[in-house]
């Protein structure tokens, strides 16, 4: 199986999941000053060097009427800037997967798992990168 790394990307945090296998994983909390994309995407770099993903998947939050939004385009543009700095990616190898509900999801799966609310906000992010992971592993499973 090849390396993948999800991301739900944020005004002042990217959480990451990375998956080696078909089963999505956890990772850090990225965390840079708020909308400063540039500080964020440089250390997802480091990150991204680190673990060599073949695939990027990005968490893509379409308005509930499926159109593009404001936050989808903050998206975009974080993935413009990751491309700059990562030029080796194809556009094959970046995927964006609609996020909808997708921090509700994890905000619902933590509280029903008694995790306590200052624990929630340190989890989150990547839960809900893990969420997206596994929403694409599984639309790459049936094909």
């Amino acid at each position: 199986m090849i390396k993948v790394l999800g991301m739900d990307v944020g005004s002042k945090t990217v959480g990451i999941a990375m998956s080696t296998s078909t089963i999505a994983q956890p990772g850090p909390t990225i965390r840079f000053t708020e909308w400063e994309f540039e500080e964020g995407i440089e250390k997802l770099t480091h990150f991204i060097e680190d673990f060599q993903p073949e695939v990027l998947v990005f968490g893509y939050p379409k308005n509930m009427d499926g159109t593009i939004g404001e936050r989808a385009e903050m998206v975009d543009y974080f993935i413009e800037g990751v491309r700059a700095y990562n030029p080796q990616f194809k556009d094959s190898q970046i995927i964006r997967i609609d996020e909808r509900r997708t921090t509700k999801m994890a905000k619902s799966i933590m509280i029903e798992a008694g995790i306590r609310r200052d624990k929630q906000k340190l989890a989150k992010d990547s839960l809900a990168a893990q969420l997206i992971l596994e929403q694409y592993l599984n639309s790459i499973k049936n094909i």
